[in-house]
């Protein structure tokens, strides 16, 4: 038995198997990959890792599990294999996160299928096996085949309300705070979502405010997610320039067989651009390297967000932007409809029955928008001033 000292939940306690876990090379790999991806670019003190968060879900499914093994919803077998779902949960997260992954989600490799090959080819499955534990069972929570699934991956799961309290305090940005012990004591997790008693709500409204906001303020600020998808852009130049072993997600599975996977990580990627600006590749893709190291990344020159679906204009846009002259290379569009609530999910535990979200008038989650829709684009920054004349 171990304790580590966590600065948002204090000391949370170890096993032998989650100690092995944690001693992996694979695991030790997350110390290394950034939470929140290039959030330090505008927040300087979200430098917090994958590692830190990963204890936290652990520690905080620990707690929802003991709850439910306590009051006879699960049996010990169940709660072993919820604490180490979660403690896994993120083993396949790719180096800074959705930037990097997003481009290999095309060929069908995110960070579940990563995950997934971990478990399977690498010496956690033999840290796994040696404790007894299934993997095919921890798949299923995975998988969403368990009551445990939506714990770590529902509405109101462990992943999430960690993360909106680590990132919260790591950013600065006070829009994460959650009525913690409430939250927990108050909700019931279903295979069809959640019960909320109603002395809860309070706490449950709290966390779906907070999570709007956070990803308002931090997840999808406009300067992060412009350097996201300029790193995106800077790893498929250096991927087809100075290291085409990685072009192909089999590579990656080959590193997880070979044991070179530990070390993919984000200070793999920026070594990796290091590299290129002294090989024989245009100049261009050089100055680009230098202004993302330089913090000129792109500017934002066209910015929607809205709560409801409304008809875009993106590829207008584009074609605008490139009439007069900017490359297309330089030219950054997004668009993504972010879920924020699944009212349907939700159910209300009031003078001992049930009610339905939509029946329970005394609760502000009705008036939280289901999703929030943003649309940007963004250009390189020596372009912004002539994009913006264009689109003014």
């Amino acid at each position: 038995m171990k304790k580590i000292y966590d600065e948002i939940h204090g000391y949370i306690t170890l096993g032998d198997a989650e100690i092995e876990i944690v001693d992996s090379p694979e695991f030790q790999r997350l110390r290394r990959v950034k939470q929140t991806s290039l959030a330090y670019i505008v927040y300087p003190g979200a430098t917090h890792t994958r590692f830190s968060h990963s204890l936290g879900t652990f520690y905080l499914a620990s707690k929802v599990g003991e709850k439910l093994y306590n009051s006879g919803e699960i049996n010990a077998e169940e709660l072993q294999d919820l604490k180490m779902a979660s403690l896994l949960h993120d083993i396949g997260q790719f180096p800074f996160s959705h930037a990097i992954e997003g481009y290999y989600l095309p060929q069908g490799f995110g960070n579940k299928e990563l995950r997934e090959y971990i478990l399977e080819k690498s010496e956690i499955k033999d840290i796994l096996e040696k404790y007894g534990f299934s993997i095919s069972r921890i798949l299923d929570i995975y998988h969403g085949n368990s009551l445990l699934s939506s714990i770590i991956d529902g509405e109101v799961d462990v992943d999430r309300i960690d993360y909106l309290m680590r990132d919260s305090r790591h950013t600065g940005v006070q829009l994460g705070k959650l009525d913690l012990d409430r939250l927990i004591d108050t909700i019931s997790y279903t295979q069809s979502g959640i019960t909320v008693e109603d002395k809860g709500i309070i706490s449950l409204e709290n966390f779906y405010i907070s999570r709007l906001h956070m990803y308002q303020a931090v997840y999808y600020h406009k300067t992060i997610l412009g350097y996201e998808l300029f790193l995106r852009n800077l790893y498929e130049y250096m991927i087809n320039y100075c290291n085409k072993d990685l072009k192909d997600s089999s590579n990656i599975r080959e590193m997880v067989k070979e044991g070179l996977f530990p070390y993919w990580d984000d200070e793999w990627i920026i070594s990796s651009l290091y590299n290129c600006l002294t090989e024989d590749i245009p100049l261009s893709i050089i100055q680009k390297i230098k202004n993302f190291m330089d913090r000129k990344g792109p500017k934002v020159v066209y910015d929607e967000v809205s709560y409801k679906e409304e008809k875009g204009y993106l590829e207008d846009i584009r074609n605008q932007l490139e009439k007069v002259g900017i490359p297309s290379d330089s030219i950054y569009p997004f668009e993504e409809k972010i879920s924020i609530i699944d009212k349907n999910k939700i159910k209300i535990l009031s003078k001992g029955r049930e009610k339905k979200l939509k029946d329970y008038s005394a609760t502000l989650l009705h008036e939280i928008p289901d999703f929030i829709l943003i649309r940007r684009v963004y250009v390189d920054y020596e372009y912004a001033k002539k994009a913006r004349e264009v689109l003014s």
